[in-house]
């Protein structure tokens, strides 16, 4: 049996004494003692207490804000490479998906580039596949029509057409119209209908003749102008069902998108659709920054992924006007957080490379070039 001995109540000094007796069967009693702990922290004061002082806190305060100065640009630096590279990556399988839509579809189907606003209209924040219906080449295989150079620039630029062989382009509501795409024989040129004007049994298709960056095309003096063959393709229908939003603050910035080492053709101050079309063979067919009209690609594709706050304002760029100012670094292709995005048109092969920045101490030009060196590489290296 084990008895203990309860200490008073009352009056405990600081060291106070327990004592327990333990009582065995021998009746031998056996007194232990033992000093208990404070019940409270001693200080340099001689009193207690259960909280911190205002400087410490004042301490660990400035020294936490100390460290957020120091780490957040980092980790915000880091949120917005990642988003970046999540935004490459979507817009890559957004063209991929065209792409394959094409061949499967034995149709051309395009990415529709969606301009912002008037504002910023070389910032696209959202794309979508527009799906191109076939061409019409009127109501029988063997129907031709007539060019002629209706404004005498020696130019080909109406094609007039019998509307018995062609019903289509006296419909109503009109099917075909401004706007819409014309090709003739076996050419590669694409011209923009600028309007198609039915008078009684005939139909004159009006077109934008020579077509952007093909100067000297169907010369009036060096092309027969009876039955010529043709094609006519409506503008793609833009689908709602395959739009993509890009990640908040991305972009794709047209400021510095286009062909070859240093092309901005996709750069305009147009509020509207810019697109690029894949033919049933996954090549790129041709591609419209919605004023040019649609001209078929000669070089590498060149598409960049960046933030919204670094585009520039101006097209085209001040740095691209001015080739010696060299005071503004902040343009997205600057800035090695960001991705080119490179289509080669004769292949289809499609690459999403990291932004390699030229030297900023050298001119815009020169430095879009070196960027675009890098990316031909990645995209030549993909191939292999």
């Amino acid at each position: 049996m084990i008895k203990a001995i309860a200490p008073p109540k009352t009056g405990l000094p600081r060291a106070a004494l327990a004592c327990l007796t333990l009582r065995y069967p021998s009746m031998r009693l056996v007194t232990l003692h033992s000093t208990t702990l404070p019940l409270q922290r001693e200080t340099r004061f001689g009193s207690g207490r259960s909280a911190y002082t205002l400087v410490e806190l004042l301490v660990v305060m400035a020294a936490l804000t100390v460290l957020a100065a120091v780490t957040l640009p980092s980790i915000k630096s880091l949120l917005h490479d990642e988003k970046v590279s999540s935004a490459s990556n979507m817009v890559r399988a957004h063209f991929e998906a065209a792409q394959a839509r094409a061949i499967a579809g034995n149709s051309p189907v395009a990415v529709i580039l969606e301009r912002s606003d008037a504002t910023s209209p070389n910032m696209v924040t959202r794309l979508s596949i527009g799906q191109v219906f076939p061409p019409y080449e009127g109501d029988t295989t063997r129907t031709t029509g007539t060019l002629s150079d209706s404004d005498s620039y020696n130019y080909l630029d109406t094609l007039t057409l019998n509307v018995g062989e062609a019903n289509l382009l006296s419909a109503a509501p009109a099917v075909f119209g401004g706007g819409d795409y014309l090709q003739l024989d076996d050419r590669q040129s694409i011209y923009r209908i600028e309007s198609i004007i039915v008078t009684g049994a005939l139909a004159a298709v009006k077109f934008t003749n020579p077509p952007f960056g093909q100067e000297g095309d169907l010369l009036a003096t060096t092309r027969v102008t009876t039955d010529a063959r043709f094609r006519m393709y409506r503008k793609p229908t833009k689908s709602f069902l395959q739009t993509l939003t890009l990640p908040r603050g991305t972009c794709v910035d047209l400021t510095v998108s286009g062909f070859g080492q240093s092309g901005v053709e996709l750069s305009t101050n147009a509020v509207g659709l810019a697109m690029i079309v894949f033919n049933a063979q996954g090549r790129i067919a041709y591609w419209d920054n919605g004023v040019v009209g649609p001209t078929a690609a000669t070089s590498l594709l060149h598409v960049l992924i960046g933030r919204t706050e670094q585009v520039s304002l101006s097209t085209p760029p001040m740095e691209l006007e001015i080739p010696e100012d060299t005071s503004t670094f902040n343009a997205n292709v600057n800035d090695v957080g960001n991705a080119w995005l490179t289509v080669n048109p004769f292949t289809g092969a499609i690459n999403s490379s990291g932004l390699q920045a030229g030297d900023e101490a050298g001119a815009f030009v020169d430095r879009l070039k070196t960027a675009r060196t890098f990316a031909t590489y990645a995209i030549t290296q993909s191939e292999k």
